[in-house]
């Protein structure tokens, strides 16, 4: 039974970027310690100031990073997928986390502790990811606060339904019809808005024909429109 443990667990090292590039002497050694761990839908994997004793890599599903504003409203700041690592800054520096992670739909989690990270830190390609890992994280953050900062609603929210679409859409004859149903709450976790002013700004653009709903999911009809917005509204103050 545990060989069939460690079996599974390094078929599913092999699949990350982490171990790609690994020899098969370095994965069968570490798999007996590493442990892959399911979690449910909306279930706290850790809270802001909690100690970061685990670097957590997901394998399937996802997890949303997010801050609890003055006003007790949840910001979403980061949607990571298969493949992201979860808490690799902190963990690197041995400081406590700084957001609040929560998981999204049912989700498996490759998790690595302190000890064996840090003899793994010493494998070149181990350093190499965390390096790319890292970088990838901070541009998506400087992006998050660029827009937070500088952009007015209509352009932040132009931008999520152009993510959306890249990501989850779907080409039809009469636009790009986004498969992933996501509600107007979430919308406004995602870019620290109202749900009222989201509601109002999705009912202007239906009324102009940029974007529709089919089945409750969002259709982009005018996606050139929607560019525009995005790329060329004038900064808010």
């Amino acid at each position: 039974m545990k060989t069939t443990k460690n079996q599974k667990i390094s078929d599913e090292m092999r699949k990350i970027e982490l171990f790609s590039a690994a020899d098969e002497s370095v994965i069968s050694s570490f798999a007996r310690r590493i442990n892959i761990n399911t979690y449910r839908d909306r279930q706290s994997l850790f809270f802001n100031g909690d100690s970061c004793d685990t670097l957590y890599i997901i394998l399937s599903g996802g997890i949303s990073l997010y801050f609890i504003s003055e006003e007790g409203n949840e910001v979403i700041f980061s949607e990571l997928q298969p493949g992201d690592a979860v808490g690799e800054i902190e963990f690197a520096l041995n400081y406590r986390h700084s957001s609040n992670a929560v998981i999204c739909g049912a989700t498996r989690l490759l998790e690595i502790d302190r000890k064996t990270f840090n003899e793994l830190s010493t494998i070149p390609q181990v350093s190499s990811y965390l390096m790319r890992t890292i970088a990838r994280k901070l541009h998506r953050t400087m992006m998050f606060a660029e827009g937070m900062a500088l952009y007015p609603l209509e352009t932040r929210l132009a931008r999520l339904l152009l993510d959306l679409g890249a990501a989850h859409g779907r080409s039809t004859s009469d636009g790009i019809l986004i498969e992933k149903p996501i509600s107007q709450s979430r919308m406004a976790q995602l870019i620290n808005a109202s749900r009222p002013r989201i509601n109002a700004q999705l009912q202007a653009w239906k009324s102009e024909r940029l974007i529709g709903m089919r089945q409750h999911r969002i259709i982009i009809f005018n996606e050139r429109s929607l560019q525009i917005i995005s790329r060329h509204s004038d900064p808010a103050a």
